[in-house]
């Protein structure tokens, strides 16, 4: 049997063997431990260019993100970097050059804002950084094309784990127009919800695992409420917008959402989903009008 090894695990695999002879940790002008690996290229980045990078990011031995096999990231080189953080070794990287960077979190906490951390987080702990540099754009225009084309590629490998995933259940879904699959349970009354109408709905989030991660029927997620809004205006996650169409007032669905159609690699701060997760939200329409009501004054 033939074995394919991503970028990113021959990095790792790289890295782990070089470790015994490889180049000792330096530290930022902030104390961040590092190590460097060059590579071969020239080219220098600076500030006002777009660094395109895989990285793998894990709090002690646990992996925390990782974009292997998913999208890179393309980070802005801004004129000024945060302490202690890898954004002071932005200016510092060519093309090709990989990472390797520790940060205690006791000193990390201390210098983010309050708030702002997720659960994970705890004091005690190491997050390491390691990523390579992929690209180089000296424009946002550049930058875009690129990460356009690298979206567009993992939505089609995304898509067949997606099918694989739902299996023998595929055949029986309506698939919305961006891939993002509908299960109709109770198509209800009337005519179908267009685009502007606005809605009422009732749901349930859950991963494809059966984890529960919000509901507004549920006490426990203290938002009882109904959630409204208005369809096809951008005011919801891509998949979970474009299932409306296909439901009356009082419709029951099932969609089942491709990361990218959902959170992608950002999911809300403090939620319990992981970058670039695929969701499935049970929902029920409770309400439909043609528009928006008018703010009561």
């Amino acid at each position: 049997m033939k074995r394919i090894y991503s970028t990113w695990a021959l990095l790792a695999i790289a890295l782990v063997f070089a470790a015994c002879s490889g180049p000792s940790y330096q530290k930022t002008a902030g104390g961040m431990p590092y190590q460097l690996y060059p590579g071969k290229d020239t080219q220098l980045a600076k500030p006002g260019d777009y660094l395109k990078v895989n990285l793998l990011q894990q709090i002690n031995d646990s992996v925390y993100f990782s974009t292997n096999n998913k999208i890179p990231l393309y980070i802005p080189i801004g004129g000024q970097s945060q302490p202690y953080d890898i954004s002071e070794l932005w200016s510092k990287l060519h093309i090709g050059d990989s990472v390797i960077a520790t940060q205690m979190m006791d000193t990390f906490i201390k210098r983010m804002p309050a708030g702002n951390l997720p659960p994970q987080f705890k004091n005690g702990d190491r997050i390491i950084t390691k990523f390579k540099v992929l690209g180089i754009f000296t424009s946002d225009s550049l930058k875009r094309i690129d990460e356009e084309k690298e979206t567009a590629a993992y939505a089609k490998r995304e898509a067949k784990e997606v099918e694989k995933l739902l299996g023998n259940k595929l055949a029986g879904l309506q698939r919305t127009p961006s891939g993002a699959y509908v299960e109709i349970l109770a198509p209800g009354a009337g005519e179908l919800i267009q685009q502007g109408n606005y809605v009422s709905v009732n749901y349930t989030g859950t991963t494809f695992d059966g984890k529960v991660f919000d509901s507004n029927t549920d006490t426990t997620y203290k938002h009882v409420e109904p959630l409204r809004f208005s369809v096809g205006v951008g005011q919801m996650i891509k998949g979970f917008d474009e299932a409306m169409p296909f439901l009356r007032n009082g419709g029951k669905a099932k969609v089942y959402i491709p990361s990218t159609l959902g959170y992608g690699a950002a999911p809300p701060p403090g939620a319990p989903i992981k970058p670039y997760e695929h969701l499935i939200f049970d929902f029920t329409v409770v309400d439909v009008q043609a528009s928006q009501p008018a703010q009561k004054k």
